[in-house]
This record gives structure tokens, C-alpha cells and sequence, in this order.
């Protein structure tokens, strides 16, 4: 019988795309780490690996690319018989014991051309030594040569001679960078105290890792929550720190860990926290990480670890949960941000009454604590006029069921008037609202500027009726009339600034600025209908002369609007009738 061959790992590799910053780039150092934190919690369990592991990172001439070595070290169980056996094997189900892949060494060889591998097993006392490539035909080759192993035992494994197409991520790398990129990625074992011991030497400097992370991040508080999910309810584990603002993160982020690893770059959540970073009491500003795991994130991480293979929807969902729990954390800044909202919505409503029947009956600080955090006064408008429209449909729909019915409106009778009055009374709030910010607009335009200098006639026939149109085009609520006459607002036709022939202006045209026809019928009478003219004229001129070619405020340039002089000299400067 035909056996089943091993997969192609070069051609695996080669289907496999990872990004090319300097998160991709590091990959095959935290694919590194994570192994040996799992051999340290094999050799003393999770409770002691924290104690007992330890841990060395070393980086090396990262000034000269050719020169530039990766290693990491650590005194776990080393590579023993089961454990070499487990690495010769791609896909092992022994990394899936452990919640890995069993991919993560293969993915150096995306990075580097040369992975050297050394262990140590204590009971042998042997140190083997071997460059592993997935490109030769002999993948493990042994090399001589025995050399001092700092622990009894454990393993370290050395990259070097960085690919081409990755040198921008080499150059990407500095002891800072190098040492948040490391905290980030085991951020969740530096929170429950599990990670080993863990030495970072960059060219030569030696920092302790887990003092780095109290450094940078404040651990505030730990969350569980379930969510249910493809019809199976899982359980999250939400750890929340506070960071300083800046370099690696400049605004609020959840990081989703998959096997205690991260998955991607991280997400902002400014527009969940209202946010894109808090301020504390002394002026500190500082963002929230928000570090998310489970067994859900667990099983939908991708194989090497860049990205959740997860619907978007189910995304969305575990981060509207985790960031629900974060806004508990940050009870002082979420009242902040919440009193802000009600002020804009109670500005809102002084300049819009009509827009109080959008809270459906809810308190302003009811309605605003059910609204995300981000809503400015835009969202709070155009959200207030859709509930109002299907409010004002409610209402006629009880209107309608209770007319039709003598009992029912005996019985609502009261109710049907106390919100009839109500609704008049927002409404004639909202018109003097808005009748005042137009006369104070007016007001301004008749002002001199700061160059001395009157607003121009336009702007003044613009606000009180739009130019080149008329009431078949302008409605009631669109032109300002009123400011001329009340009356004017319900003459039976009105025109602004057009030609007589209503076509298109040319030269030698002669418009008027506004043009009214009222035409009035009277029960037993013809009743008396009239055309009514209103001229605009900027003041402050000190030429005007009758009869003088345009400078005669009531001839029109010298030229008789209907051709007889003697209507012609009829025509005021305002309107007459």
C-alpha cells in the first residue's frame, strides 16, 4: 500500500504571506519565545515557569545586515527524543496539545536563510548542534564542535543572513522597537505573571523584560465574559492596561492573542471609547490596551498567527463586548465623555425644540447613555429626526384608532390635547429660534467690516429670498419674506431677481430684485389684485440724483421698465402699490 509523504514545507512556505514591517519581520523571534515557553511550562508547570524559566534574547550588530544574528535561549526540557521527534514532524498534534500549529519554526525561513538549532539534554549530558533548512534535500544537517551551554539543559536556536525583501524590516529595528514588540506579543503571560524570566541583550545592552512591561504598562483590571457564538457559547478573558501615549501606541487598541500570541497588529477602538486617548488628573495622556484571549480566538487564528479567520460580524461582536467591560474600567473618563454628549444634546434642543419628540419619552441622560460614545452633534441630529418621524408615525396612528372610536377618544380625549398642545408649543419655539438667528444674521450684514466697509446688496436679497427664483421653486420655510412684511410671505406669486421674458439673463436685461403678484378675489366683487416691486440698494452712497443716468435710485438705469416714463417715475424705492 501506497504511504501518505510529508508536505511540501517549501511549497507551503511559499502560499504563505507574511507582511514585511517589523512585526512580520520579528515573527520567527516570537514563533521562538513561544516554544521555549512551552518546553519551560513542560519542564515546571505554568504556576513555576514564571519562577524557575528563564529566558535569553539576544540581538546582535544591527548596524551591518551581513553580520546581523537573531538568538534565543532558554533551560526548558531542550529537544529529548520526543520533542525532536515532535520537530521533525510538521503539523504536529503534539504542538496542538498545546494549543499551537506546529508551524511556527517553518515560518523563519520566509526571513532568514540560516536557522541553527543547539540543545542540550541534562541526563546525556550531550550538546547537539544542527542547521535545519526546509530548501535542501537533508533539512537537518549535524555540525562538530561541542560548546559551553549556559543551562543544564534547554535549547537555542540563532537566525541570520536576513532576505532581501526583508532588509526595510531589519532597518525597522532599534532597542525600543525591538523591546515593545516583544512586551506586546507576550502581553498577556507578563500579565498573569506566567512569563519566564526573560533577558533582552540588544548589541551588548541587557533589559529585564518584565520590569520593561511594569514600565509601560499599568494592568488595571481583568474581565471574563461569554459570548455566544456559531451556536456555541464561548468564554473571553479581557485584561485592560493603561500605556502613555506614543510609540507603539498612539490611540486606544484591543489585540486579540491566540495561544497566549498576538494576532495581527491590533485594532483602534477610539470610536468605541468616545476617544483616541484619556487624559488623567495630572494632564498624563494615555491610551487603553485592551488584550483579549480565548479558546474561540484559539481556534480561528490562521497558521501562522497574522490574522483571526473569523466573520466580521462575530469580530465586531467580541470587540462591542470587550469594549462595554473597558468603559466600566474607565468610569471617570466615560462620564466625561457622557455629560459632554448631553450638553450637546441640550444645546441641540434649545436651537431644534421640535427634535425633543426624537427621545421617544427618555430622559436626555437616558438617551445618551444608550448611544456609542463617538456621536457628535451630526449623529445626535440626524439619529433625534428619525426618531421623531417614526414617533410623529405612532402618534397618527394612535390619532387614527382613536378618532374612529367614540369610546376611545372620550377615554384619550385628555391625553390627545395635553400632546397636541404640546407639539404647538415646541413648534413655536422652534420658529422663534429660528426667526432670531436670521435677524441676527441681518443684523450683522448691516454692519460695517473691519475695512469699513457695508455688506453687498446680495447677500441681503439672498437671505430674505434666494436669487434667480421664484415661489414655485423657493417654499415657505426657505426665504425669509417676513423681514420685509409679514404679509409678503403669503402673496400668490413672487419672483427674485429674474427677467421679464424668463428666459436666461443677457446683456441689457433688466430684472427686478423682487417682483410680487398678488391676486385677491372677493365674494360679489372683482376684488383687487396688485404688483408690488422691492429694490435693494446698498447704503452709504452720498450720489444719488433724479433723473441722472445710474444714479437715479428709482429709474432703472435710465430706461423705462414698461417704457412709459410717467409709470415709471410711480416706482419707489421700496415697494409700493
Amino acid at each position: 500500500m501506497p504511504e501518505l509523504r510529508k508536505p511540501d514545507m517549501a511549497a507551503v512556505l511559499a502560499r504563505t504571506n507574511l507582511a514585511r514591517h517589523i512585526g512580520g519581520f520579528l515573527l520567527p523571534v516570537f514563533e521562538a519565545v513561544s516554544n521555549s515557553i512551552h518546553s519551560i511550562t513542560d519542564k515546571y508547570s505554568t504556576k513555576k515557569s514564571g519562577i524557575d524559566g528563564k529566558i535569553t534574547i539576544r540581538v546582535t550588530d544591527t548596524t551591518n545586515i551581513s553580520d546581523f544574528k537573531v538568538s534565543v535561549l532558554d533551560n526548558g526540557n531542550g529537544l529529548d527524543p520526543k520533542n525532536f521527534e515532535a520537530f521533525l514532524t510538521p503539523f504536529t498534534g503534539n504542538k496542538l496539545r498545546k494549543n499551537g500549529k506546529g508551524f511556527g519554526r517553518f515560518i523563519a525561513f520566509k526571513v532568514f536563510e540560516a536557522v541553527e538549532y543547539e540543545s542540550k539534554i541534562a541526563e546525556k549530558d550531550v550538546t547537539f548542534r544542527f542547521d535545519f533548512n526546509v530548501y535542501r534535500d537533508e533539512e537537518i544537517e549535524q555540525r562538530s564542535g561541542r560548546r559551553e551551554f549556559p543551562f543544564d539543559e534547554g535549547c537555542l536556536v540563532t537566525y541570520s543572513k536576513v532576505k532581501s525583501e526583508y532588509h526595510n524590516g531589519w532597518k525597522s529595528i532599534n532597542e525600543k522597537s525591538f523591546l515593545d514588540q516583544i512586551t506586546q506579543n507576550f502581553l498577556t503571560y507578563l500579565v498573569d505573571g506566567s512569563m519566564p524570566q526573560t533577558e533582552v541583550i540588544f548589541n551588548g545592552n541587557s533589559t529585564d523584560l518584565r520590569s520593561h512591561f511594569l514600565s509601560v504598562f499599568k494592568h488595571e483590571e481583568t474581565h471574563d465574559f461569554h459570548i455566544d457564538l456559531e451556536g456555541e457559547k464561548f468564554l473571553f478573558k479581557l485584561d485592560v492596561s493603561r500605556v502613555d501615549r506614543g510609540v507603539p501606541f498612539n490611540r486606544h487598541t484591543i489585540i486579540f492573542f491566540a495561544d497566549n500570541r498576538i494576532l495581527g497588529q491590533g485594532r483602534s477602538i477610539e470610536g468605541k471609547l468616545g476617544r483616541a486617548y484619556f487624559e488623567d488628573t495630572d494632564e498624563r495622556e494615555y491610551v487603553i490596551i485592551a488584550s483579549v484571549s480565548g479558546e474561540y480566538l484559539d481556534r480561528h487564528a490562521n497558521n501562522d498567527r497574522t490574522f483571526l479567520e473569523a466573520s466580521e460580524d462575530n469580530i465586531k461582536e467580541i470587540i462591542d463586548a470587550a469594549c462595554a467591560l473597558v468603559l466600566k474600567t474607565e468610569k471617570g473618563q466615560n462620564e466625561i465623555i457622557k455629560s459632554e454628549q448631553k450638553q450637546e444634546v441640550i444645546g441641540l434642543l434649545q436651537s431644534h425644540p421640535l427634535l425633543r419628540f426624537g427621545l421617544d419619552g427618555k430622559t436626555i441622560e437616558q438617551y445618551v447613555k444608550q448611544k456609542p460614545n463617538s456621536w457628535k452633534r451630526e449623529r445626535f441630529v440626524s439619529d433625534l429626526a428619525v426618531q421623531r418621524l417614526r414617533a410623529e408615525r405612532r402618534w397618527d396612528e394612535y390619532v387614527q384608532e382613536t378618532v374612529s372610536d367614540k369610546a376611545l377618544f372620550k377615554e384619550r380625549k385628555d391625553k390627545l390635547l395635553e400632546k397636541v398642545t404640546d407639539t404647538y408649543r415646541d413648534a413655536l419655539s422652534e420658529y422663534v429660534v429660528h426667526r432670531r438667528a436670521v435677524l441676527e444674521v441681518a443684523e450683522g450684514l448691516r454692519r460695517f467690516t473691519d475695512e469699513m466697509k457695508m455688506s453687498a446688496e446680495d447677500a441681503v436679497h439672498q437671505l430674505i429670498f434666494p436669487r434667480n427664483s421664484d415661489t414655485t421653486e423657493t417654499k415657505y420655510y426657505q426665504h425669509n419674506l417676513w423681514l420685509l412684511d409679514e404679509r409678503l410671505s403669503f402673496v400668490s406669486y413672487a419672483s427674485s431677481d429674474r427677467t421679464l421674458h424668463g428666459g436666461r439673463r443677457s446683456a441689457g436685461d433688466k430684472v427686478v430684485d423682487i417682483a410680487f403678484y398678488d391676486e385677491i378675489f372677493v365674494a360679489g366683487g372683482d376684488g383687487t389684485s396688485a404688483v408690488m416691486i422691492v429694490e435693494f440698494k446698498k447704503p452709504g452712497r452720498n450720489d444719488y440724483s433724479f433723473g441722472a443716468d445710474g444714479r437715479d435710485p428709482i429709474r432703472f438705469r435710465g430706461q423705462s421698465l414698461t417704457g412709459d416714463s410717467e409709470v415709471d417715475s410711480r416706482l419707489s424705492f421700496g415697494r409700493r402699490r
